[in-house]
């Protein structure tokens, strides 16, 4: 709900300039840079069920001010990036517990069905969010709208409450101090031969749909007249996409190989981000960006399922929530600037113009796995005999 709401407060409610907006994406992403590396090494000592509860609750409270802020006439653009930022910080601590979990209840023999089926569930649940979202949009106006964004978080805290599947207890170890074990999960992610370039290349990947991303939504409703129905049910067709996704990751890597399924979903970002800077209003383009988003979601979602097992499939249990954090703190923390970047850049150039450059720019991550094709065979091979991600590894070195 807030993917959509919060852009549309902003850029039709309280007619944001193209710089307010990348600032408001800015905001989002920008705990990612000083609160994702201690929050990954706080997720390797503590329990992980509790660190996400108390994340969703909070992410819950924090955007039902933004109804109540309009309900008394006060919202601002200020309000907004606080939101943003707050809901950023709740988001980084959510994020290296809700990576590690799956982990640690299924472990290593079943972690990329795992991840497929779970990727798959979240796309199926959010498939009406954005159709819905226009909808109540249109009813009620994007601030109220945020009221069922609000209650989707305090909902999901209390259903998380409810598991009942014992989590191990994090292993002791002697810590040396919080400073040191961020160094040491730093150190084993950059200098790994494999995850090391992976995440750079994903960070390429990142900087460029954080671009795109603050400019998107306010470019289709503002400049091509889309309404927020309109948005709300191309995004959920979109969504359509994610469930293929989530259903192909697996068998497409047993088949193909981690190298070449890398390689192939990552060159469908440019190709399928790049239509929104091509088409003009009307149905027509509407159809257009349903299908480009289907696709473009079926490719994302068979590329962060296939990295993330393969991640965690080469990383020490031990060090699973620095993992997870690190790899967060190197992908998103150029999206700061990538969303600011884009907002000077429609300022020069026009939206659609700064949509088309960082379309372009999206180029850069299939070249980043084509380098890597051979190292990345050669560390999936050993094994073979536990995970799908190397029934063909003997193909991906060719």
């Amino acid at each position: 709900m807030s993917t959509l709401a919060i852009p549309l407060i902003a850029g039709l409610l309280l007619n944001a300039s193209p710089m307010e907006l990348g600032l408001l994406t800015a905001a989002r992403k920008a705990p990612v840079l000083f609160a994702s590396l201690p929050a990954g090494a706080l997720a390797d000592r503590w329990r992980k069920r509790p660190i996400m509860i108390w994340s969703l609750t909070l992410s819950g409270l924090i955007m039902l001010t933004l109804p109540l802020a309009a309900m008394a006439g006060a919202l601002t653009i200020g309000h907004l990036w606080a939101v943003a930022l707050l809901a950023g910080i709740c988001e980084v601590f959510y994020s290296p517990a809700y990576q590690t979990y799956p982990l640690l209840i299924l472990g290593p023999e079943r972690i990329m069905q795992g991840n497929a089926r779970l990727t798959t569930t979240i796309t199926v649940s959010g498939m009406s969010g954005p159709a819905l979202s226009g909808v109540l949009i249109a009813l009620l106006g994007p601030a109220k709208a945020v009221l069922v964004d609000a209650a989707s978080f305090l909902a999901a805290a209390a259903t998380m409450a409810f598991i009942r599947t014992p989590e191990p207890k994090p292993q002791p170890r002697d810590r040396s101090g919080l400073r040191r074990e961020i160094a040491e999960g730093l150190r084993y992610v950059v200098r790994h031969p494999v995850i090391g370039p992976l995440l750079f290349g994903m960070a390429t990947i990142s900087f460029c749909l954080a671009g795109t991303s603050a400019l998107e939504i306010t470019y289709l409703a503002r400049e091509l007249g889309w309404s927020s129905q309109a948005l709300g049910l191309v995004l959920g067709v979109g969504m359509l996409g994610g469930l293929a996704g989530g259903m192909l990751a697996e068998p497409l890597t047993s088949r193909y190989g981690t190298a070449r399924v890398l390689i192939g979903a990552a060159l469908a970002y440019p190709l399928f981000v790049s239509p929104i800077g091509l088409i003009g209003p009307g149905l027509a383009g509407q159809i257009v960006m349903g299908v480009s988003w289907g696709l473009l979601l079926v490719a994302a979602i068979v590329f962060q399922s296939v990295q993330k097992s393969l991640r965690q499939l080469l990383t020490p249990a031990e060090m699973q929530g620095r993992l997870a954090a690190s790899a967060r703190w190197i992908t998103w923390g150029a999206t700061p600037l990538g969303a600011l970047l884009a907002g000077a850049l429609a300022t020069w150039a026009g939206m659609r113009g700064a949509l088309l450059v960082f379309a372009a720019g999206l180029f850069a991550g299939p070249v980043v796995m084509w380098r890597i094709r051979t190292a990345i065979a050669v560390a999936v091979a050993p094994r073979a005999p536990t995970s799908t991600l190397d029934g063909v590894a003997d193909r991906e070195s060719r």
